[in-house]
């Protein structure tokens, strides 16, 4: 009998933790979709939510500013007479999704789209007359003013804003605001500047296609604004080759040597084993020319002043 106790025992525990099981599965599964309601609820919404590096950061600020000039520049044409309205979430549609963005990698668009959401109004009220109004709360953010500010009329307003901008949001690291500053006058350097830049643009491509490479060449000049405060030398160095290369272009169309070199040899042009520089500012421009010519001519003279003092030693001695 104590036997049977003890198996009755057994098989009320064993109907126990059945029971248990059986109420215990949908808790389970009931917590499971309050989880899944509270999760992202759309491939939209998780890609909002990406997370980026600083360096990621940083460079889709610069973009979205380089984009805001001229997209703010297109609203002030179009609303001559009439105030100019900007609507975070029409910016980022009308903007953040239009080229060059598709061409660029993912992070780009998701960086404007974040930054115009979260700051549109400190990133336009600077681009407006004085006569602006601006609204932000949880729902929209919107600004509207009465035509440009004197920011366009000069290439340093551009540049600064562009570093004050992303220095207060703080999308870019300390050692940013101190880059372009450098005022360029020898024509050489200031070639091997315009190509560096040449390199940053092409660097936000997916990818570089010969088509690409026309289109960054054939916008990249009005850019340098954004990238230095004090241009001149460099833009005149990217104007000089762009005009040189576009000849070319125009009378071999897609199949002009160069933008096919630059597509062919992208990653090794961005990590430098691939060198872009001396055609550049060689074969296209003759920026660095007259420089190598004058480095031969005193190496020659250095040479020769060499072999007199030999000569003269060696008269001494005897």
């Amino acid at each position: 009998s104590g036997e049977g106790a003890r198996e009755a025992t057994m098989a009320a525990d064993r109907s126990s933790r059945r029971l248990h099981h059986h109420l215990l599965l949908p808790l389970l599964l009931r917590l499971l979709l309050l989880a899944a309601c509270h999760s992202p609820s759309s491939a939209a919404e998780a890609e909002r939510r990406i997370t980026m590096t600083q360096g990621q950061f940083c460079k889709s600020c610069c973009a979205t500013v380089e984009a805001l000039f001229e997209y703010a520049q297109e609203k002030a044409k179009e609303s001559v007479g009439h105030a100019i309205d900007f609507n975070a979430e029409d910016v980022a549609k009308e903007m953040c999704r239009l080229p060059p963005f598709p061409f660029y990698k993912e992070f780009f668009t998701t960086g404007c789209e974040q930054i115009v959401a979260k700051n549109l109004t400190t990133l336009v009220a600077p681009l407006m007359s004085r006569d602006y109004d601006m609204k932000s709360d949880s729902e929209s953010r919107t600004a509207t003013g009465k035509g440009e500010s004197t920011i366009f009329s000069t290439d340093t307003l551009k540049f600064e804003h562009s570093k004050k901008y992303c220095r207060e949001i703080g999308a870019c690291p300390e050692t940013f605001f101190k880059m372009g500053r450098e005022t360029i006058k020898d024509k050489c350097k200031a070639c091997q500047e315009f190509v560096w830049d040449f390199k940053v643009v092409l660097a936000r491509e997916k990818e570089v296609t010969p088509r690409r490479v026309v289109d960054v060449l054939t916008t990249i000049c009005e850019k340098l604004a954004l990238l230095h405060l004090r241009p001149g030398r460099i833009e005149d160095s990217c104007e000089q080759f762009v005009e040189v290369w576009y000849e070319d272009y125009l009378e071999n169309g897609d199949e002009e040597e160069f933008i096919h070199t630059i597509a062919d040899n992208i990653d090794d042009i961005m990590v430098g084993r691939y060198d872009i520089s001396t055609p550049i500012c060689t074969k296209y421009t003759d920026a660095c020319k007259k420089k190598k010519k004058k480095k031969a001519k005193a190496k020659a003279k250095a040479g020769k002043k060499g072999r007199k003092n030999k000569a003269r030693a060696a008269k001494s001695e005897l």
